[in-house]
């Protein structure tokens, strides 16, 4: 076995990802006007951050306090840590590139910081996705990039929602996952005229019922409002069918997609007789 094939096969531990990044972040050398890294060059124009990263703090270390997350910590870091840590690295490496390549160590070790949370995601099958607030971390799902490629120029805001769905960090946020549910039923719904007579209307009617009887777009307050089946769900059974609820939109929209494909297949049948 090559060298290439073993390093492929290396398992991915969090704890010691974590401890790399966190060491290239601080890792420091010698400047005309003493040491520096990449953490003290991006403290020192912090103010320059955009503010939707920034908000109001004054440091990287209030920014990762309120993040709860600790870079003197390398024992027992979980994936949440080590990708909210990345997600963070990679939006404040974005926004003060210009600053970082100012120094040939700085843009250096920043690409090789970027270069680590690449490989991390290629071999956790994730991948960075950019939103309007900057980088997130989503979990790979080509239905999504499919079905946002049938989305209308008009639809950019929703293309977002639907990769925001994504997200690692967004595991266990069942308020926005319904926010976008109901943003991409309300796209769908105008379709149903599209399917009636088709192999595609139940599928249609599928989505519809778990967007209107599982608390997403009508927001059930009370048990008696959910079917029968659902009033015994807990956070964990509710986003499941969440996520189930996402991929049968996703499908919805491939839908319309392959109809149109099947209708445009059929004229010409139709022109070859």
């Amino acid at each position: 076995m090559s060298i290439f094939e073993i390093l492929e096969k290396r398992d991915v531990k969090p704890s010691e990802e974590f401890r790399r990044l966190v060491t290239l972040f601080r890792y420091q050398w010698r400047t005309l006007y003493g040491y520096t890294s990449v953490k003290q060059i991006i403290n020192g124009i912090f103010h320059k951050v955009p503010v939707q990263i920034r908000q109001t703090f004054l440091s990287v270390d209030e920014l990762l306090k309120e993040l709860r997350v600790s870079e003197d910590s390398y024992y027992g870091n979980c994936w949440k840590e080590l990708f909210l840590y990345s997600e963070m690295l990679l939006n404040l490496i974005d926004t003060t590139k210009a600053y970082l390549d100012e120094d040939e160590t700085a843009r250096e070790t920043a690409q090789q910081i970027v270069a680590n949370i690449k490989v991390i995601l290629e071999k956790t099958n994730h991948e960075w996705r950019q939103i309007k607030d900057g980088y997130i971390i989503v979990d790979k799902n080509p239905a999504t990039t499919e079905a946002i490629e049938c989305l209308e120029e008009k639809n950019a805001d929703l293309a977002l929602n639907m990769i925001e769905y994504n997200r690692v960090l967004l595991k266990g946020n069942l308020q926005r996952k319904r926010e976008i549910l109901s943003n991409m039923a309300g796209y769908v719904e105008p379709m149903k005229i599209l399917f009636k007579g088709t192999d595609y209307l139940k599928l249609y009617d599928d989505s519809r019922n778990m967007v209107n009887k599982l608390n997403v777009r009508h927001n059930n307050s009370g048990k008696d409002d959910v079917p029968e089946y659902a009033k015994n769900w807990g956070d964990k059974e509710y986003e499941e069918w969440y996520d189930n609820a996402y991929h049968t939109l996703l499908m919805v929209i491939l839908a319309k997609k392959q109809l149109e494909i099947t209708r445009a297949f059929n004229k010409l049948k139709h022109c070859e007789s």
